[in-house]
């Protein structure tokens, strides 16, 4: 079914409490947590005379922390939601709903297990997906090269990649959705192999994969500096006020205004933004590759281009041999 991507979002609500929950207790962990670092900073700062490097160094350290931290919420907290949310979407796109008496997060995860076993084999899976993507990406920019005798040609390949290139944080997870539609069909075959076909299908198909990428870019880029602006310039009206009677404190102040509006930006972007582009991205990547079957050339030519998907071939072969054993 050809579902438009509000309506997608609008259907899986859930999964967006579920992010805005998760990313809003982070978000505030985040903000304490810079917030005193910013004030060892400030102290540094005032012991050792402002020509120090050391505040630079402390928030180096402050955002390196948060960043793992980030990082570590979103493999072994949010990655299993993210997942089951791709099920639940290529459900919804395949039947118009999903099977009556689970939530949709419970029934999400359980697609997960049956599909991957453990949310490891998934995560696993994706991480060799995208450097394979990558890895193709950058060949098809290699073979676009081949035009640059035309007047402008290199500027408007060079745009292209960054737009794919932003894309491909989310194409991944379109690729994976593709293991859900073979499951969902009753294939029998391992996720390895599902997935290899998967990132086959993208490189036949990512000229049609590319006008919801340009879209993504712009609306990531918009909403990014829009929702910045609007908590920054409050804040930093607020961190003036409470420095006015201490000029001291004003640097102080500023830093945790301008901190917070960033922290409050990425929070909200991960838990709403990330989420609607990936349903673009599966859904454009669904229509775009119906009816198509990986082609057998391409796959052979795509093995001495990417090593990575090499390896997902070489490990649907390991599956295979091991079930016919």
């Amino acid at each position: 079914m050809d579902i438009p991507v509000m309506k997608l979002f609008t259907r899986t609500i859930p999964f967006f409490i579920t992010r805005i929950l998760v990313y809003g207790v982070f978000g505030l962990v985040a903000l304490i947590f810079l917030g005193i670092m910013v004030g060892i900073g400030f102290l540094v700062v005032k012991m050792f005379g402002e020509s120090s490097g050391a505040f630079l160094i402390v928030m180096l350290i402050a955002f390196g922390v948060v960043y793992g931290g980030l990082k570590f919420v979103e493999r072994y907290v949010l990655y299993i939601v993210k997942i089951g949310h791709v099920s639940v979407v290529v459900e919804l796109l395949r039947r118009g709903k999903i099977p009556e008496g689970k939530g949709q997060v419970a029934y999400g995860k359980e697609q997960v297990k049956q599909n991957f076993g453990t949310a490891n084999v998934a995560f696993v899976l994706d991480n060799m997906v995208h450097t394979a993507v990558r890895q193709i990406q950058s060949w098809i920019m290699r073979v676009g090269n081949m035009f640059s005798f035309i007047p402008g040609s290199k500027n408007i390949l060079g745009v292209i990649n960054a737009i794919m290139s932003v894309g491909l944080s989310y194409i991944d997870e379109a690729i994976v959705s593709y293991i859900f539609v073979r499951k969902n069909e009753g294939r029998e075959e391992s996720v390895w192999k599902s997935a290899s076909d998967g990132v086959v299908l993208y490189a036949q198909s990512w000229k049609g994969i590319l006008k919801t990428a340009i879209g993504s870019v712009v609306f990531i880029w918009l909403f990014n500096i829009i929702v910045f602006l609007i908590f920054a310039f409050p804040l930093m009206f607020v961190s003036k006020l409470l420095s006015s009677n201490t000029p001291d404190a004003g640097f102080l102040f500023g830093a945790l205004a301008l901190i917070g509006a960033y922290v409050i930006t990425t929070v909200l972007k991960r838990a709403l933004v990330d989420p609607i582009v990936t349903i673009a991205m599966i859904r454009s990547y669904q229509i775009s590759i119906r009816d198509l079957e990986p082609a057998m050339d391409l796959h052979q030519k795509l093995l001495g281009v990417s090593s990575r998907f090499k390896k997902l071939v070489d490990k649907s072969k390991q599956e295979a041999e091991m079930i016919s054993s």
